[in-house]
C-alpha cells in the first residue's frame, strides 16, 4: 500500500440505527444497507468537494444477503406474497448501491462474498492504477441469529468503514 493511507474510518452499529436521521430512504433499507450507509455517514466525508467518479467503493459481505434472503423467503405466505420492495436487497451488492445513491458515487466499484481481508489491496490497487483518487472500504456483518444457526457462527450486526486515498497522512 505504497503512498496509501486511511483518512477516515468508522464503525456503525444496530444500536444507532434508531437515532439515525438519513432522509426517508433509509428506513426501508435492509439491515445491511442501513449499517453500511450509517458507517459511511459516520466518516464525515465531505463528497460534495471530492471528484465523485473518481471515488471507488469497495464493499465485504460476510454472509452476503443471507439475513435478507431469509426474511424475503418468509413472506412467500403473507397476505400479497413476496415483498417487491425487499426483493431489492437479496443482492449481496445492495448496500454498494445504497451508499452510491445517496452520495452520488459514480466510480469503481466491487462486491466481495465474505470476509474483509481483501478491501485494503482492492483499494490501493484502485488507486494506485489511476482507477480512482480516493476509495471507501465498507464490510457489513449482519449474522441475525436466524443465519448464525444456518452457518454455526455467533450473531452479530455491523459495519465498518475507512476512506483510503494517496499521500502521507497529516
Amino acid at each position: 500500500m505504497d503512498n496509501i493511507h486511511v483518512t477516515a474510518s468508522s464503525t456503525a452499529a444496530t444500536g444507532e440505527l434508531a437515532a439515525a436521521r438519513l432522509g426517508p430512504r433509509f428506513g426501508r433499507l435492509d439491515l445491511c444497507s442501513q449499517l453500511a450507509v450509517l458507517a459511511v455517514e459516520k466518516l464525515g466525508l465531505d463528497f460534495d468537494s471530492l471528484p465523485r467518479d473518481r471515488i471507488g467503493i469497495c464493499l465485504a459481505v460476510e454472509a452476503g444477503s443471507l439475513a435478507t434472503d431469509l426474511d424475503y423467503w418468509k413472506g412467500r405466505d403473507d397476505a400479497g406474497g413476496l415483498s417487491p420492495t425487499l426483493f431489492a436487497y437479496t443482492l449481496p451488492s445492495s448496500a454498494l448501491g445504497e451508499i452510491s445513491i445517496r452520495h452520488r458515487i459514480t466510480g469503481p466499484n466491487l462486491c466481495f462474498f465474505g470476509g474483509d481481508d481483501a478491501l485494503a489491496a482492492e483499494a490501493s490497487y484502485l488507486i494506485q492504477s489511476g482507477e480512482a483518487e480516493g476509495c471507501l472500504c465498507v464490510s457489513c456483518h449482519v449474522i441475525t441469529p436466524e443465519v448464525a444457526e444456518i452457518l454455526r457462527i455467533n450473531p452479530m450486526a455491523e459495519a465498518r468503514a475507512s476512506f483510503l486515498t494517496r499521500g502521507t497522512p497529516d
